[in-house]
């Protein structure tokens, strides 16, 4: 009967430690809003130069109001072998933003905008910071790649490189072929 007591208060224990190092506690849980954060990028192929919304929701799930959130995206480099932070002031992307309150069971939907300057694959996320809690909540990654933009079209560019010598040729010949004509008129003396 001892034994089995032991095993019993083993097990309290080890179950008490375990609930302890998980940070979990359910009475402090009910004081924060438990938030859930998702990204999605726009659908089709992105361009150099293109400006897509990736759609963002925050959406409270806990029972009580979420104030002061502060809301904003991260942008990463995914090129292998290089891959780093980029800062979002180059593409244009929106400003962090201030949401005041998110009432228990609100979603709040939002276009984030980013302005596409170098090709390459990329990862975007969905960052909230909440003033009551230690750890921001991020959503998933969001892989995407910038194809190069193609700023040299052949259909276009033969016609200027053919076009402008052979304008320039014919002027020329023009010029020269007026010059010959009046340097070698014949005069009214000579045909007389």
């Amino acid at each position: 009967m001892k034994v089995l007591r032991l095993k019993g208060l083993t097990l309290i224990i080890v179950l008490a430690s375990a609930w302890l190092i998980s940070g979990y506690h359910p009475a402090s849980a009910g004081n924060s809003p438990e938030l859930r954060v998702t990204l999605q990028a726009p659908a089709g192929v992105l361009k150099m130069g293109d400006t897509p919304n990736f759609l963002g929701a925050v959406t409270n799930l806990g029972p009580h109001p979420a104030q002061g959130l502060v809301v904003y995206l991260s942008l990463v480099s995914l090129a292998p072998g290089d891959e780093h932070p980029v800062d979002l002031e180059d593409w244009s992307a929106q400003k962090a933003v201030r949401l005041d309150r998110l009432n228990p069971g609100a979603t709040d939907f939002r276009h984030w905008g980013m302005r596409l300057i170098a090709a390459g694959k990329y990862g975007v996320a969905l960052t909230v910071v909440d003033p009551r809690e230690n750890r921001p909540i991020v959503s998933e990654l969001v892989s995407f790649e910038v194809k190069p933009k193609v700023t040299l079209a052949a259909r276009r560019v033969l016609p200027v490189a053919l076009g402008e010598p052979m304008l320039i040729l014919l002027l020329w010949g023009g010029m020269a072929f007026y010059n010959f004509r009046s340097y070698h008129k014949p005069r009214e003396e000579e045909l007389g």
